[in-house]
This record gives C-alpha cells, structure tokens and sequence, in this order.
C-alpha cells in the first residue's frame, strides 16, 4: 500500500468498483493473473495498493482498507448508485 499517488483521471477502460463506500480502480496495465493494482478514485491523494493473493483475498484487504480510505474527502465518484 502506498498512500500519496496522483490522483487518477476519468477511465472508461479499467474496471471500477465501491467496496465499504470507497470507489476504487483496477489499473488493468499493472495488474496480472498473480497480482491486482488497485487505486482509490476521486480522493486526493490517491492510494495505491498492490494485493498478490486470490481474487477473494482481494476484497477482505479492501473492505478492511475503506474504513482507513473513508475519512479522505471524496471528491468524484466512478460509480453512481
């Protein structure tokens, strides 16, 4: 995890998606079969994390990181509910 990334812009190719009421974006170009890239949108400053475990791991690590990401303001949403 790494905490102060620039912010990433609209995206129309990663797939975005909430998790505990945190948007996040996989970054699908440094993403792999073994390892997912995961970025916060709309909350400055971004946080990156890289999770190298099961798709099912990688959620329980998001629902546990939202609640840490969720005091950041949010500034955008990916996802409109």
């Amino acid at each position: 995890m790494r905490c102060g990334v620039t912010e990433l812009g609209p995206t129309t190719v990663d797939p975005c998606f909430a998790a505990e009421g945190v948007d996040w974006v996989v970054d699908t170009a440094r993403s792999s079969d073994n390892k997912k890239v995961i970025v916060t949108y709309g909350r400055t400053p971004a946080t990156v994390v890289t999770v190298t475990h099961s798709l099912k791991a990688v959620d329980e690590v998001l629902v546990e990181l939202s609640a840490l990401i969720a005091p950041i303001p949010q500034t955008s949403e990916c996802i409109r509910s």
